[in-house]
């Protein structure tokens, strides 16, 4: 080495063609040990989808139909009410009956009008006192 001091690159020099002559290639076994160890350590990331997602399984259309009122309890309901609608629908009670028949040939008239009226002449009545 030289020891010049105005001229420091010369010595710098002599480093790096000395380094150059001297260049061993690494082995295949730490090359091999320094990529696992990389693969080890790198985080995954996220969002990144490697293989191809399991296809949705096809839902009937009666599980939908049962979906979308409520599941089995909204299915349990809507068969309650529509059976309680047919059972009164079918089976009419016999004063039901004679209250319409009443009411559509125009010989009925409802008491809670007449109860009306009374009620209204005694609020009129007292007013006047």
């Amino acid at each position: 080495m030289s020891m010049n001091k105005d001229d420091d690159s010369l010595d710098l020099e002599l480093w790096f063609s000395a380094s150059r002559k001297h260049t061993h290639d690494p082995s295949d076994d730490l090359l091999a040990r320094v990529l696992a160890d990389a693969a080890m350590l790198q985080p995954e990331a996220p969002g990144i989808v490697t293989t191809a997602p399991d296809p949705a399984p096809r839902v009937s259309l009666w599980a939908q139909f049962t979906n979308a009122i409520g599941g089995w309890s909204g299915l349990a309901g809507l068969g309650t009410a529509t059976v309680a609608g047919l059972w009164i629908g079918l089976s009419a009670p016999n004063t039901l009956v004679t209250l319409s028949s009443a009411m559509t040939s125009g010989e009925y008239e409802p008491t809670y009008l007449s109860e009306i009226e009374d009620y209204a002449l005694l609020v009129i009545e007292e007013g006047a006192e």
